[in-house]
């Protein structure tokens, strides 16, 4: 003999202790006052104690408090991350967008600039000529702070000595410091 057919599915709720307030109440009310709806809850609460979980040990309810707080930390530890990749990423960004800045006009100029033809002559003439055209030249010294360099080569004898001399070093000078 099964529950009341009104209330067979609140007698399965009320087993699993899953019924409140107002609705709690009038099934307990009816409850004292029919058999098949008491054998009904008996017959569920047995089921649900077949597959009632044993109770929690002392490290799965330490586990359990601690959960919350270090899921939320776990969490803040990946935004942060990803933050910080975005950052990163803004930053290349700016940096790439200032070097096209400040090599692109120059770019655009060579691109403007009229190309000359070269003839095989021409590609002997500039292979034999130095590589850096004496404008680029002076303008690297100036920057550099540089005296002019000589292009005869002289000054660079093969008769110069050299060699260190220990006069020319202080006793503090070790030589394995980095300048």
């Amino acid at each position: 003999m099964g529950a009341c057919v009104e209330y067979e599915e609140q007698a399965s709720l009320h087993a699993a202790e899953a019924l409140e307030g107002e609705e709690a109440a009038r099934f307990q009310a009816h409850l004292e006052s029919c058999a098949a709806c008491q054998a009904e809850v008996a017959s569920a609460r047995e089921v649900l104690g077949l597959v009632a979980l044993p109770p929690q040990t002392p490290v799965e309810v330490r586990t359990q408090e601690g959960l919350g707080p270090r899921t939320l930390a776990a969490w803040r530890r990946e935004q942060t991350r990803r933050g910080m990749g975005r950052r990163a990423l803004g930053s290349l960004a700016a940096v790439a967008a200032v070097v096209a800045l400040m090599l692109g006009p120059s770019a655009l100029e060579r691109l403007k600039a009229p190309h000359p033809v070269t003839t095989p002559a021409a590609v002997q003439s500039a292979s034999a000529r130095d590589d850096v055209d004496a404008e680029t030249l002076a303008a690297f010294e100036a920057w550099a702070g540089l005296d002019p360099l000589e292009d005869d080569g002289s000054g660079y004898g093969l008769d110069e000595d050299l060699s260190w001399d220990d006069s020319d070093l202080d006793g503090d000078f070790d030589l394995g410091e980095t300048l």
